[in-house]
């Protein structure tokens, strides 16, 4: 190999590497987020054999090692990266052993090509690569015996132990053996193939049914694998064409042509590029799931309370999904501005406000936190619980966890919060966060120092009450009137009534936030008001009850104006009124 196409494929290899980075860093952090709340690695003997118990579960228990890590985004876009660079070096140098042909290194990519874009969904978890890593290096292990028989012993029994390891991917270990006693070694008598190729066929099949046995699992998840998707019940199919790839690139590297000129080395070099660089795009353009990360990017703000990155993400593009806007409200109001702002931006009814619940594991996670910022702690806790025990792979979520344990520490049901804190104590991240709380629960002085859980033990509603989505104003309702200081609830009460474009209810419930420290009645508001008094005044807009600003009072008189000229104003309506609840009042529906 010339020192020319070392250097051009090292270079590639790093810029690979460097691609996967920037990609997941850049387009596709918040997925990385949204997978590390989907689970809960602990450092604990009991958890490290409750996932050894299963077929998979070393690539699964490493798997979920690597994705806590997803808690900084960087770190996890390096981790597959690095994984990623490591299953093209692992194929490269097994595809080197049985050819010198290095023109064809561009196709060593391939496998994690494929990966790369299999990864965008959220679904798939990060023990598909492990596994297939695994399996790659038992195989460069499986090199290094030179003792043909003693090769027969270990390949047949490496099969049951990397079933156990890595899960249904075991065959591609097999295939390897086979190939490169065909092509590498070139050793073996007659009764050494018929004793290895029958040995491995009979391993291949009885090692899942010998599973099956004493597993619950339907025969047909114990040969593809259980922990490479999120969803039992789902055979990842494509993960079938990467372990093909893994096989089919270096077997047919073997038969690629040699000898070619100069000139006709650099066409086909140049050509592969090409088509990689193609490849690349239309797999991750058809892959990656935008629309999804904007969703993840919305609720992950709101989970850390960065409530200025979700207006700024709002005002360079309007979220239209009711989750993203339900993010975007309680930003508003956590800012101080939703009853200015509220209407400058997409409203899609009482579901962009407060979501009902969903049996899925992901929007009860953003309902949940609306409800905790209102006061309906429990409400929330139960939302986190129900997210978690939708979650398919049946693995905790350290995010619900968290919430169960402030939940139950707020609620003064100390022994409970130890239960989730003392879990949270084994983890990586979570750690300090659950040893700063369990002090918390010997000295109430501290759970009275923290402004938010002091706050929301006044908010929180101490009787029993009867929850129902199609009565949520009343929800809102009992919660202030519990607490006339839940400035949260009272705006968000006025912002259900305007949602519901029920005035009337407006009207009534408007004076209550007299004592709220409202210096200005808030802009929305005022547009509300003015429209109910000309709805109920005949247009009149003397002798106004609520202190208006008079810019206010004649920018609806032009708004009527226009509106009154016929169907055709709506153009000019939107144009000049989009940002005003009286668009959203009669144009919206």
């Amino acid at each position: 190999m010339s020192k020319f196409k070392i250097s051009v494929n090292s270079i590639s290899t790093v810029f690979f590497g460097l691609a996967v980075s920037v990609f997941f860093v850049v387009f596709y952090q918040y997925h990385l987020h949204y997978q590390e709340q989907l689970q809960m690695f602990l450092f604990t003997s009991e958890y490290f054999g409750e996932l050894m118990s299963r077929p998979g579960g070393l690539a699964d228990y490493i798997g979920t090692f690597l994705t806590q890590f997803y808690y900084f985004s960087w770190a996890g876009a390096i981790i597959i990266a690095f994984l990623l660079v490591g299953l093209q070096q692992l194929v490269a140098k097994l595809s080197a052993k049985l050819s010198s042909n290095s023109l064809f290194y561009p196709l060593t990519f391939i496998p994690s090509m494929l990966l790369w874009a299999l990864l965008c969904d959220e679904n798939f978890l990060l023990s598909a690569v492990v596994s297939i890593l695994l399996i790659l290096l038992f195989v460069r292990f499986f090199l290094l015996i030179k003792n043909p028989d003693l090769r027969v012993i270990v390949s047949l029994l490496l099969l049951p132990v990397l079933y156990w390891f890595a899960g249904g991917v075991f065959w591609v270990f097999a295939v390897f053996c086979v190939l490169f006693e065909w092509k590498y070694f070139k050793q073996f008598s007659l009764w050494q193939w018929g004793f290895l190729l029958a040995g491995s066929l009979l391993l291949l099949f009885l090692t899942p049914v010998f599973a099956k046995s004493y597993l619950h699992y339907p025969l047909s998840r114990l040969w593809w694998g259980i922990s490479y998707y999120r969803y039992p019940v789902v055979s990842p199919y494509p993960l079938l064409a990467v372990w093909l790839s893994v096989v089919l690139i270096p077997f047919l590297l073997i038969f690629a042509p040699t000898g070619l000129k100069k000139t006709a080395k650099l066409l086909v070099t140049i050509f592969q590029m090409v088509l990689f660089i193609v490849f690349c795009y239309y797999s991750l353009h058809f892959s990656a799931d935008l629309n999804k990360e904007e969703i993840m990017a919305y609720d992950y703000n709101a989970r850390i309370q960065n409530w200025d990155e979700i207006i700024k993400m709002a005002n360079q593009k309007d979220p239209v999904s009711p989750l993203s806007v339900a993010c975007l409200n309680l930003a508003l109001n956590k800012t101080g501005t939703m009853g200015d702002a509220m209407f400058r931006y997409f409203q899609n009814g009482t579901e962009g406000l407060l979501p009902g619940f969903q049996r899925d594991f992901t929007s009860p996670f953003i309902s949940g936190e609306i409800y905790y910022h209102l006061g309906l702690i429990n409400t929330s806790m139960q939302f986190a619980f129900e997210a978690m025990e939708a979650i398919p792979d049946y693995k905790k979520s350290s995010r619900a966890i968290k919430r169960m344990a402030e939940v139950n520490l707020l609620n003064q049901e100390y022994g409970v919060a130890t239960k989730y804190l003392n879990l949270l104590c084994n983890t990586l991240f979570y750690n300090e966060w659950a040893t700063e709380t369990l002090r918390c629960i010997k000295d109430e002085k501290l759970i009275e120092q923290n402004i938010e859980w002091s706050t929301l033990r006044k908010y929180r509603l101490t009787e029993d009450f009867l929850s129902s989505e199609d009565e949520k104003d009343q929800m809102l309702g009992l919660l202030f009137v519990h607490c006339p200081e839940n400035k949260m609830a009272y705006e968000y009460l006025m912002a259900y009534t305007l949602l519901t474009k029920d005035l009337n209810h407006f009207v009534q419930y408007f004076p209550l936030g007299k004592n709220l420290g409202y210096k200005v009645i808030p802009a929305h508001y005022q547009e509300a008001l003015l429209y109910f008094w000309a709805a109920t005044h005949e247009g009149n807009l003397t002798q106004l009850p609520w202190s208006m600003l008079p810019s206010v009072q004649q920018y609806f008189q032009s708004y009527i104006n226009i509106n009154a000229s016929g169907k055709g104003a709506e153009p000019t309506i939107k144009k000049s009124f989009s940002q005003t609840y009286w668009y959203y009042l009669d144009y919206r529906k």
